[in-house]
């Protein structure tokens, strides 16, 4: 809210608690006609539909529509708990080869998945997931049939954080004389 030089920031009573020290004007360009905000350390609980309402212009409202979404990094030297780069073993199987990613020791359970060169979901059987100490040992196995780069997947949303390991598959091609 701004009114003649009265802003929430500047005396003015009634900001939302989870703005407060976050939002800011660009109070030089307001004779522009520009009334933008920017709201910093945004969080995923801003998104959400935003309106801007002009009194003194015929009752203009504008409207927009803010979407916060998580970008997922390796962020295991930045925040405890982060789970630790999976580790990958490779095992014959009858169908083709055994990859076993196993991730080992996460504070915050981790989402662990198999997925292609292309991105795309291996399926895997349920994974096991212990918990002791206060931390999760999650172990998920899939069977693949083509040669290819294969890539375990540790993702923990609520921190934003992703970290993998990968491996390269090669099967032999037969040789016909």
């Amino acid at each position: 809210m701004y009114d003649s030089g009265i802003h929430y920031n500047n005396g003015r009573p009634g900001q939302d608690e989870q703005f407060i020290d976050r939002v800011s004007h660009f109070q030089d360009q307001l004779k522009n006609g520009n009334a933008s905000i920017k709201i910093q350390n945004t969080k995923m609980a801003d998104s959400g539909n935003y309106s801007c309402f002009f009194p003194h212009l015929q009752r203009q409202t504008s409207y927009i529509e803010l979407v916060v979404e998580p970008i997922l990094k390796n962020r295991s030297g930045e925040i405890p708990g982060a789970s630790p780069e999976p580790y990958i073993k490779i095992n014959n199987a009858a169908n083709g080869v055994l990859l076993q990613c196993e991730v080992r020791g996460a504070f915050l359970k981790p989402k662990v998945e198999w997925q292609d060169s292309a991105g795309n979901i291996l399926p895997a059987e349920e994974p096991p997931v212990l918990k002791g100490g206060g931390r999760y040992y999650v172990t998920l196995k899939t069977t693949v049939t083509k040669t290819g780069h294969y890539r375990c997947v540790a993702t923990q949303e609520d921190i934003s954080h992703q970290i993998y390991s990968e491996i390269y598959v090669v099967f032999n091609e037969p040789v016909w004389l």
